[in-house]
């Protein structure tokens, strides 16, 4: 069987790649991408917020990053 490669660019310098055998343990292996994804989210916007201070866009944004036990569900 043909081994695959899947290379994600998160940005000019960080990236991350998966390796299977096929589609479906590809798959497997990005289950919980969607929490990755909500985390690289809130980093950005928060310090998007830092950088960018009081532009009254993100009034239903939290003032900060929460913390792990925050952010836990």
């Amino acid at each position: 069987m043909a081994s695959m490669s899947l290379r994600i660019r998160l940005g000019p310098l960080v990236y991350f790649e998966v390796d299977g055998d096929s589609c479906a343990e590809l798959t497997s292996a990005l289950d919980g991408f969607e929490e990755l994804n909500e985390k690289v989210d809130a980093m950005c916007s928060d310090l998007a917020r830092r950088v960018y201070p009081g532009d009254g866009t993100d009034a239903d944004m939290p003032e900060r990053w929460p913390r792990h036990e925050e952010g836990a569900s």
